[in-house]
């Protein structure tokens, strides 16, 4: 397993501005943790399911690929990070499985 940290500096509420991946040994997405500027905290993959959330495709050998800058979306910036950094995240982060939704209900 390999564990990334992206962090997207940009002015939306509603997209992630932290998102911390775990990677399978093919570099797909098998859980992630999005944090939003509002408090947010939405969880993926492993024992809390939604895995149609996560990345379709493979992360890139050098992740650096995913660091990139862009006038309108922001600027991307990914770095590798520890398992016990990911798991000591994943362990704090809060759970909705309704998603937004269920914010207004």
């Amino acid at each position: 397993m390999q564990y990334v940290l992206v962090e997207w500096d940009h002015d939306l509420d509603d997209e992630p501005y932290l998102v911390y991946s775990e990677l399978d040994d093919c570099r797909r997405e098998t859980r992630r943790v999005e944090f939003y500027r509002n408090g947010i905290t939405f969880s993926y993959g492993g024992e809390r399911g939604n895995e149609g959330a996560l990345a379709a495709e493979p992360f890139p050998e050098d992740i650096r690929e995913l660091d990139r800058g862009d006038m309108e979306e922001g600027e991307f910036t990914a770095r590798n990070i520890s398992p016990g950094l990911f798991y000591e995240i994943w362990n704090q982060a809060q759970e909705r499985p309704d998603g937004f939704m269920g914010m207004f209900f």
